[in-house]
């Protein structure tokens, strides 16, 4: 019984104490913590997302886009190439139906993912 006495002894002095500290003092020290703690990362064009095993391969054929061009996507090991005008560049997938080229930025986003029947191709500006 004693020792709860004294921890909540121990805790009401700490109270008290900070309740009589300079205010100045303890918000410049959290400003300074929050500066310390700040992080600034820029977002990169890579993904965490993955293809799952087979997407790929399901993927691979021709499409003729609306301005007369084919887009051609091919696949190797679980990752997914598209060549067009002449480029072959990987894609990587940054949502659901959507991929972008590595190299280029090229955006790529299909009716479905996989067995795509419809593709839009937008180039990074």
């Amino acid at each position: 019984m004693r020792i709860q006495q004294a921890l909540a002894f121990i805790g009401a002095a700490t109270l008290s104490l900070s309740a009589c500290a300079d205010p100045s003092i303890a918000s410049s020290a959290s400003s300074q913590t929050a500066a310390a703690s700040t992080v600034t990362v820029q977002a990169g064009t890579l993904s965490a997302q993955r293809l799952q095993p087979g997407e790929a391969r399901h993927m691979k054929g021709a499409f003729r886009l609306e301005d007369g061009r084919i887009l051609v996507l091919t696949d190797a090991r679980n990752r997914l190439f598209a060549e067009l005008d002449g480029k072959r560049e990987e894609l990587l997938p940054q949502g659901q139906n959507r991929f972008i080229a590595r190299d280029s930025g090229t955006r790529m986003r299909f009716d479905s993912v996989p067995y795509a029947n419809d593709v839009v191709v937008s180039t990074a500006p």
